[in-house]
């Protein structure tokens, strides 16, 4: 299995400030007893209040740069996993300075970027927010694209979503490719969440190239009333669902596992449908209920290898590729 959203660089980083890896090695454990093979792993940015509520007080620091922090905390998972499939990626680029920082990031090792958690900032909205990207955010969407790094779409509110869309598709319709996805989101049709996606943006990322990684989080999975209803099939139906309107090679599996915040706030120790210390082993199990080997392979594995892993490398490889 290939998880497309997992917030391993904060744990990694989360580790070496407290001086303390036990956690991070219950999920190395995990991993490999579960034939987990690969990861989109997230250096995790929120608001300065949250991330001292939720994470640390010490976890940003304004006289410690993302570069730094970046680097750390891939060191650290580095040696933990050495033979685990992992793309580095930063979820929310509130604190990226600019382009240029942006560039040092990727030299670093950084694959792909997100550029707004929930919160709005000034490349562009998240949920909570109402604007769109703005034009520093469309100078740092077109270097991330130029060095050919990988575009998360999850988190972007309707505005900021349609300008990345739009501003994909010009880059497209000029010979540079672009690697696109939706790491972890869910169809807005069975679950009415403002970080649901709705058909015609499944469709618009469909149009792109795109990939949804479904994610099992039960309040992104399951209607606000849900009686009866088992949570593993219900997530199971947004696959098909959203298999329906993309195909099922642009649709890929996401945890966004968030027990490490459970000291914070106990709800995330409650929202995950599946058993992370099996999770590969469960998910397969729902998967056999309604699809061939075939089918479960490319969804759990080769869909997020292909489109994303395959992709983002070899881009890589030439600093961007022209089609």
């Amino acid at each position: 299995m290939i998880d497309t959203h997992y917030d391993l660089l904060t744990i990694a980083y989360l580790a070496y400030l407290k001086k303390d890896s036990s956690y991070l090695e219950e999920i190395v454990s995990y991993f490999r007893k579960d034939n987990v093979r690969g990861v989109i792993a997230n250096l995790y940015f929120m608001s300065e209040e949250e991330m001292i509520k939720e994470l640390d007080p010490c976890y940003y620091q304004k006289n410690v740069s993302v570069l730094e922090m970046f680097c750390q905390a891939k060191h650290v998972l580095d040696m933990y996993l050495p033979d685990l499939d992992i793309l580095y990626s930063i979820e929310g680029a509130d604190y990226i300075k600019d382009e240029v920082e942006l560039e040092r990031l990727y030299d670093a090792g950084l694959d792909a970027l997100m550029l707004t958690w929930n919160t709005p900032n000034k490349y562009a909205s998240g949920n909570r927010g109402s604007y769109g990207l703005t034009e520093v955010g469309k100078i740092l969407l077109k270097k991330a694209i130029s060095l050919g790094m990988g575009i998360d779409l999850s988190h972007a509110n309707a505005r900021t979503f349609d300008d990345m869309i739009a501003l994909i598709q010009d880059t497209q319709k000029k010979g540079v490719a672009v690697c696109c996805y939706a790491s972890h989101s869910n169809s807005r049709k069975l679950c009415n969440r403002e970080r649901n996606l709705t058909d015609v943006q499944l469709r618009k990322l469909r149009s792109v190239g795109g990939v949804v990684g479904v994610f099992a989080h039960l309040g992104f999975v399951l209607p606000a009333i849900y009686p009866n209803i088992d949570s593993r099939d219900y997530y199971l139906q947004h696959i098909e669902y959203i298999s329906s309107i993309m195909g099922i090679d642009h649709v890929a599996l996401a945890t966004d596992d968030m027990n490490f915040c459970k000291d914070a706030d106990p709800v995330y120790g409650e929202v995950s449908i599946y058993n992370y210390a099996n999770l590969a082993t469960e998910v397969l199990q729902t998967l056999e209920k309604k699809y061939s080997k075939r089918e479960r392979d490319q969804l759990m594995y080769y869909t997020a290898k292909e489109k994303i892993f395959d992709k983002i490398r070899n881009y890589r490889k030439g600093r961007g590729i022209i089609l």
